[in-house]
C-alpha cells in the first residue's frame, strides 16, 4: 500500500483529521486551512501549511 502526502493525517487541519473518523465527516466543511500562510518577511517560509486533505478541490486536482 502506498501512502501519499494526502493520506498523511498529520498534514491535515484539525477539522479534517477528526473528519477522517467515523461519524465526523461533516467537519470537512469547517476546514478553512486551504492556503499556505507565509511567514511575514520570511522569504517564502510557510508559517502555517495548507491542509492536504483530498476533500479540498484545489488539493484533489493537483498532480
Amino acid at each position: 500500500m502506498n501512502a501519499s502526502a494526502t493520506d498523511d493525517i498529520s498534514t491535515r487541519s484539525a477539522e479534517c483529521a477528526v473528519a477522517a473518523r467515523a461519524d465526523y465527516q461533516d467537519l470537512h466543511q469547517d476546514c478553512r486551512q486551504t492556503n499556505d500562510i507565509p511567514l511575514p518577511h520570511g522569504d517564502g517560509m510557510v508559517l502555517i501549511a495548507r491542509c492536504t486533505c483530498p476533500c479540498h478541490p484545489c488539493i484533489a486536482t493537483e498532480a
